[in-house]
């Protein structure tokens, strides 16, 4: 069944007011203060120093690989580290947040996760709710060695919990070495995604601790996706994995903010998504004119203070 935007965005409201969703944010609203998205990161990190030229068709976490690997072998890995911890560190001269960052922690969500190095959600989270009295909200990194603190977070997820803890997927600016951000990095954290290797006869569909913590929070929670690309091979990989484990079919368990450009975008997308159980909620987001890249992404604000104003 065909599912209109409309009723899509009516469908999320009534789920925000039952207070039992699990933000999922990607780099996207990080983007609306100055950090920077995939190929703006990977434009600097080729400033380093001479760095391999860009194969064509190459993904943008292979390149990085590249550009780390070189330095590695240079004896400069450490410039590599310090950059990414300048790079996603707090700024010091600008605001680290916008009144759209505070809408969003706003929308009645259960917990928050994201794939960001940055701490953006945290400083609108203790601008947001510190109306009443210093309010503080500490970073987990799921790439430290202190899974105890990813288990209290996980058992902490609740509507009547407040926003202390964010989780940090990928890891954050302060723990540079464990970001995951290269090639080599994903196959650390994760190992290879082909069909044979996530088979249940393979036993590995959840031997790392990355994989364990995604799939409980897709088997467990319904997650709303927002400045997420759904892209992401492994998120994917694993959606389909809860389906199969579940015998779920296209009902929709997740929610994704998704932008469209045109119609036929909108279309292909939402196919896309609704085979994996993810019912998006559009925005349109045209393409600036005279470039060649790049969309309008103000819908997004937009879209978002209207759902506050629902709740």
């Amino acid at each position: 069944m065909k599912i209109q935007n409309e009723e899509a965005k009516q469908r999320l409201i009534g789920f925000l007011r039952e207070k039992r969703a699990i933000l999922m944010v990607g780099t996207g609203p990080s983007s609306f203060v100055g950090y920077p998205l995939w190929n703006e990161l990977l434009a600097e990190m080729s400033q380093l120093g001479p760095s391999p030229r860009r194969p064509r068709g190459i993904d943008p976490p292979a390149y990085a690989d590249l550009i780390k690997d070189q330095l590695d072998n240079e004896g400069r890995i450490k410039e590599y580290y310090k950059f990414l911890e300048r790079r996603f560190q707090p700024q010091s001269n600008k605001n680290n947040h916008t009144p759209f960052h505070c809408a969003l922690v706003k929308l009645n969500f259960s917990g928050i996760v994201t794939t960001n190095y940055d701490i953006v959600l945290e400083t609108a989270i203790g601008d947001a709710f510190s109306k009443d009295g210093y309010f503080r909200c500490d970073s987990i990194d799921l790439c430290e060695p202190k899974p105890y603190r990813v288990f209290d977070f996980l058992r902490s997820l609740s509507p009547s919990t407040g926003y202390y803890r964010i989780l940090h997927l990928h890891g954050w600016y302060r723990n540079p070495e464990g970001i995951i951000l290269t090639r080599k990095d994903y196959l650390r954290a994760y190992g290879e995604l082909g069909t044979n290797e996530m088979s249940e006869s393979s036993g590995r569909i959840l031997d790392t601790i990355h994989r364990k913590v995604i799939w409980a929070l897709l088997s467990i929670y319904s997650l709303v996706f927002v400045g997420f690309s759904m892209n992401d091979e492994f998120f994917m990989r694993m959606l389909e994995i809860v389906q199969k484990d579940f015998e779920l079919d296209s009902e929709p368990v997740h929610y994704a903010i998704m932008p469209y450009s045109s119609e036929e975008d909108k279309e292909r997308t939402s196919f896309f998504l609704r085979r994996k159980g993810v019912l998006p909620v559009f925005y349109h987001a045209p393409k600036f004119k005279n470039s060649k890249e790049g969309c309008d992404h103000s819908g997004l604000e937009r879209l978002v203070f209207d759902l506050v104003n629902s709740l």
